[in-house]
């Protein structure tokens, strides 16, 4: 019997491509299954409260076990690709899969800055495997020597600055220079009726210093509350600054050495000419942590930008926000920035940081005490922005409130019961209440209505109510302008501004009420209130 090889090649090449098929719909169809797993487990965690403008699931993760999250101050990428938290409360930890599910549901404690008698870490960033902490009274380094992810070293790192344990004294927005210093943020100290001695002018002021921490050199003055700070992979410096005072806006800045950006301008009387902010900044409101995306990391067409997180109107704890923006530097130097939205009602954002593989984590700070202390319970959450196709977009635009109302009586109105005494509304004029020339976009109808009525629920950073007593005596009521070992400024009733020698003063104390009373609309019909209303929705800036 002779047997034909040739003749069986046909059947043997449609057996091998049967295979082939075979093979590679079981792959395709593994594949799929793999990926629907991966969509059920992103859906069942969105959280479907937050409006999101890109196909971005706000995925809030389920940290269940572990630390329990306590007003999250920052997130940071540390070794190994492994995403670190700190909560205001002092504990920093890890994140951690442990069910295999893709999604962080454990926190891991790796140092409590409480057990070393300081408090609020409220910046830190990673260089190699030592961690740096910004604290009220100190930076501080903590290393884990033996790779367990919990720190088992920990010296000061630089302390030479002045602080006190006023509530508003902040270290925020640590970074590595591209050279290896490390630059810090102080923020003001206008309202602390009791400062420190600040001779050399540091609070209010970028700090670049030694690699060692041994010396430092005062980089750039007259910042407010300037939470994020961050360098572009060109080696440009950028931070974020919040609206009161001399700003009139959210800001985003270029930090150049030995500049002046305008806030805090008693304490620095031979300052140089102020620089204007690089963007005023309208997709949110109280900037907070600001992060670089890679240029290598697509996430929705976002390669290069700056992501900025908003904490939003002091006392409205429904809102927060994220925001992006796109930096082109030209050829002399200059850079031209455009902000778009990224996702709001997300109350209370604190940071946000891009993890190895792409996504986006963002810290939730949540309700806080009165005067900035942290909650009485455990509060907030950290949120992971993924990338996902099959979420549809909201609609930005839908977000512009109707107005109602006649906005020419309601100008009238605002007059006739002298809100103007106290507010201005072009930004020219620093007055006893806040400004007011942007409220049309800061607050909607509803939280407008409840800011007059309720003065009280809210008030806006730097707008406290002090109450003096003077050795004579008397008593003041008023907020504090500026304050320093020698004195203070406080405006009272009338915008006039007194001076007081701390020899005068027999006490200062920082109190709950609001400056502005509750009875404003009392007698107003309802017609009225809706004209006032109507003319307060109008007033808003254009970016």
């Amino acid at each position: 019997m002779t047997y034909s090889f040739k003749a069986e090649i046909p059947l043997v090449i449609t057996m091998l491509f049967t295979v082939l098929l075979l093979s590679c719909g079981r792959k395709e169809k593994t594949f799929q299954t793999k990926k629907s797993v991966w969509e059920e487990t992103i859906t069942r965690h969105i959280d479907t409260s937050v409006r999101v403008y890109g196909h971005y699931a706000a995925v809030k993760l389920p940290i269940t076990k572990g630390v329990e999250l306590w007003n999250p101050t920052q997130v940071t990428l540390g070794p190994n690709g492994i995403i670190y938290a700190a909560n205001y409360t002092g504990e920093i930890f890890s994140l951690h899969d442990t069910d295999g599910d893709g999604l962080e549901d454990y926190a891991k404690l790796y140092c409590d800055v409480k057990n070393d008698s300081i408090r609020y870490p409220t910046s830190m960033i990673f260089k190699g495997k030592k961690l740096f902490v910004g604290t009220t009274q100190e930076i501080r380094v903590y290393e884990d020597t033996d790779d367990d992810e919990v720190a088992d070293l920990s010296h000061t790192f630089f302390n030479d600055f002045p602080y006190t344990l006023h509530p508003f004294d902040w270290t925020f927005g640590l970074e590595i220079g591209p050279e290896g210093y490390v630059y810090a943020i102080l923020c003001t100290d206008s309202w602390n009726d009791n400062p420190a001695r600040d001779s050399e002018g540091l609070r209010g002021a970028i700090l670049k210093i030694a690699p060692d921490g041994q010396s430092y050199e005062r980089y750039a003055t007259g910042l407010r509350f300037a939470y994020g700070m961050r360098f572009n992979e060109e080696g440009d410096l950028f931070f974020s600054d919040n609206r009161g005072n001399e700003n009139k806006y959210e800001e985003l800045n270029l930090a150049i050495k030995d500049r002046f950006y305008g806030n805090n301008l008693p304490k620095y009387p031979n300052h140089a000419p102020i620089t204007d902010a690089l963007l005023n900044l309208k997709y949110g409101f109280a900037p907070s942590g600001i992060t670089f995306n890679k240029k290598s990391n697509d996430f929705g067409g976002t390669a290069g930008d700056l992501f900025i997180a908003f904490f939003g109107p002091d006392g409205q704890w429904e809102d927060g926000s994220i925001s992006r923006v796109r930096l082109n530097k030209g050829e002399n130097g200059d850079y031209e920035a455009k902000e778009y939205p990224v996702a709001d009602k997300m109350a209370k954002l604190s940071d946000v940081e891009f993890g190895d593989h792409g996504d986006l984590y963002v810290s939730q700070f949540g309700t806080e005490a009165p005067w900035h202390k942290p909650y009485e319970e455990p509060m907030g959450a950290i949120y992971r922005m993924i990338v996902a196709p099959w979420v549809k977009p909201d609609d930005q635009s839908k977000n512009t409130s109707v107005v109602y109302g006649n906005i020419h009586e309601g100008e009238d109105i605002f007059e006739d019961r002298a809100c103007a005494t106290c507010h201005s509304v072009d930004g020219n004029e620093a007055l006893l209440g806040p400004d007011l020339s942007d409220i049309g976009n800061l607050l909607p109808r509803d939280q407008l209505l409840e800011s007059i009525v309720n003065p009280n629920k809210n008030i806006k950073t730097g707008f406290d109510q002090y109450i003096i007593t003077k050795k004579d005596g008397s008593i003041l009521s008023g907020r504090m302008i500026t304050a320093s070992d020698k004195g203070i400024s406080v405006m009272i009733a009338g915008n006039k501004v007194i001076d007081l020698k701390r020899s005068e003063i027999e006490s200062n104390k920082l109190v709950t009420g609001s400056l502005m009373p509750a009875d404003l609309l009392s007698g107003m019909t309802e017609m009225e209130i809706r004209d006032l209303l109507g003319y307060l929705q109008s007033l808003k800036i254009e970016n």
